[in-house]
Order: C-alpha cells, then structure tokens, then sequence
C-alpha cells in the first residue's frame, strides 16, 4: 500500500475519532431515561427547542447525510466495499461525522487493494428504498421546524 493511502486512511480515522470524541461528550445529558426516550429528547431539542441557528445546523446536516448515505450506497456497490449498510446505520445511531470518515477509510483500502476498472455500479432495489426514507425523514425535519 502506498504511502499516501496509509496517510489518507489515517486522516479519515482520525477525523472519525475526533468527531465521536467531540459528538459524543454531549451525549450522557440523554441517557438517563433509556435509548428510546434519549433519542425521543434529542431530536426534540435538535428540531424545535433549538434556536434558529441550531435548527438551521441540524437540517443542513440532515441533508448533508443524505448526501453522504446517497454516495455511500453508489460507491460502496460501485467498488464492492462490503457493509453498506454499517457505516448508513453507525451514521444515524452514532453520527455520520464519524460514519462517513469511516467509509471513506474503507473505500481507500478497497481502492489500494483493487486493480480493476471502477467504471460502473449496481445499485440494489433496497438501497434506494432506504435513501428514499432518510431523504423523506431530513424533509419531514425540516418542514416540521418551520
């Protein structure tokens, strides 16, 4: 593996545990009424008990997500990186500011450790379906806090 991969693979898992360290230590003000009511609590405070600067960085990461989730599935079957569905899934339960980093570092290795032509992908039935619902869940966030 090149130098400049091991570089970029650090990067990418730097900034994705830099980013739980720094998501996360906001995290224990909701635990303590269980998984359920904690994330019930959160996307109150994040949609309508924030102000309009809060409310304005919440729907630009929701659709930023999106974004992300819409590449992850394209790349991912693209150039065969398998679990798709992890970094997605880690990226609404944990964060997608260390999801994504942690995609991007398995695509690099994926990358690294294929010589084929990356010219096409196969994208399934279900993964548009699933982008489907988090593009209607960011929109439903965003008219709910107008």
């Amino acid at each position: 593996m090149e130098l400049k991969t091991k570089v970029l693979v650090a990067v990418y898992l730097l900034t994705g545990f830099v980013a739980l360290l720094m998501t996360w230590v906001h995290v224990p003000a909701y635990l303590g009424n269980g998984f359920a009511d904690a994330n019930i609590q959160f996307w109150k405070d994040a949609l309508f008990n924030a102000n309009p600067a809060g409310k304005f960085l919440t729907i630009d990461v929701l659709f930023l997500a999106f974004a992300c989730n819409v590449w992850i599935f394209i790349e991912a079957r693209r150039i065969g990186v398998k679990y798709v569905y992890v970094y997605v899934i880690a990226g609404i339960v944990i964060a997608i500011s260390v999801a994504f980093p942690l995609f991007l570092a398995a695509r690099e290795l994926r990358v690294a450790a294929t010589d084929k032509g990356f010219t096409g992908y196969k994208i399934k039935v279900v993964d548009v379906i699933t982008l489907l619902a988090l593009f209607l869940i960011s929109l439903f966030a965003a008219f709910a806090i107008l």
